[in-house]
């Protein structure tokens, strides 16, 4: 079976990016995720211990991103807050 290409940096954003959308970033992201866990539990079945592996640090990679997502997303709150926007 043939994984279709998928661009691995999808998520990114630059930080200073005043059009900056926390929700879009956090539906890009949920997306990546399923299509990795998908691709891991395909990777499972084929017994193909070096995409298991793999699949397994790009969920790790996944959880990062969200966090990094939420962060952005707190300071962004807070420039608008003290009005540094």
């Amino acid at each position: 079976m043939r994984l279709p290409k998928f661009n691995i940096f999808e998520a990114e954003v630059k930080e200073d990016s005043a059009a900056y959308n926390p929700s879009e970033h956090a539906a890009q992201l949920a997306r990546r995720k399923k299509q990795d866990t998908e691709r891991y539990k395909a990777a499972q079945e084929r017994g193909d211990n070096y995409a298991i592996k793999y699949y397994e640090l790009r969920l790790k990679l996944d959880d990062i991103d969200m966090e990094k997502m939420k962060t952005r997303a707190a300071i962004q709150k807070l420039k608008q807050q003290f009005k540094k926007i």
